[in-house]
C-alpha cells in the first residue's frame, strides 16, 4: 500500500513537472510571439513614415511640375516680347491643387517618370503595409490562443 502510494506520488510529480516544462515552453513562445508583434508593429510604424514621406515628396513634385510649367510659359512669352502673352499665360499657369491636373501635364519628361516611379514605390509600400497588418492580425490571435493555453496549464498546476 505504502509502495502504491509513493508509485502514485512520483506519477503526479512527474506530471507537475511535464506540465510545468509545457507552460514554460508556452510562455517562452508567448514572450517570442510578443516580441514579434511589436517588431511587426514597428515595421508598419515605419511603412507608414515612408508612405507619409512618399506623399510629400509627390506634392513637391506637382509643385516643382507646375513651377517649371509657369517659368516656361513666362520665358517663352518674354523671348516672343509680347508682354500681353505673359499676362494672360500668368493666369492658366497658376498652382492648381495636386492631382489630374498634375498628372496630365506634358512637360519635363525626366519629372513624369519620377512620379511614376513614386507611384509605384507608394503602391509598392501600401502592399507591404497591408502584408504586415495582416500578419499582425495572425500574430495577435496566435498570442491571445497562447495566453489561453498557459492560464489552462498553470490552471492545472
Amino acid at each position: 500500500m505504502l509502495q502504491q502510494e509513493l508509485l502514485s506520488r512520483t506519477s503526479l510529480e512527474t506530471q507537475k513537472l511535464d506540465l510545468m516544462t509545457e507552460v514554460s515552453e508556452l510562455k517562452l513562445k508567448l514572450v517570442g510571439m510578443e516580441k514579434e508583434q511589436r517588431e511587426q508593429e514597428e515595421k508598419q510604424k515605419k511603412a507608414e513614415s515612408v508612405l507619409n514621406v512618399i506623399g510629400e515628396l509627390q506634392q513637391q513634385v506637382c509643385r516643382l511640375q507646375l513651377d517649371i510649367h509657369r517659368q516656361i510659359q513666362e520665358r517663352l512669352s518674354l523671348s516672343r516680347d509680347h508682354p500681353e502673352e505673359v499676362a494672360a499665360d500668368d493666369g492658366a499657369a497658376r498652382p492648381q491643387p495636386c492631382g489630374q491636373e498634375c498628372a496630365r501635364w506634358e512637360g519635363s519628361p525626366e519629372l513624369l517618370q519620377e512620379l511614376r516611379h513614386l507611384k509605384i514605390k507608394v503602391e509598392e509600400l501600401e502592399n507591404e503595409r497591408n502584408q504586415y497588418e495582416w500578419k499582425l492580425k495572425a500574430t495577435k490571435a496566435e498570442v491571445a490562443q497562447l495566453q489561453e493555453q498557459v492560464a489552462l496549464k498553470d490552471a492545472e498546476i
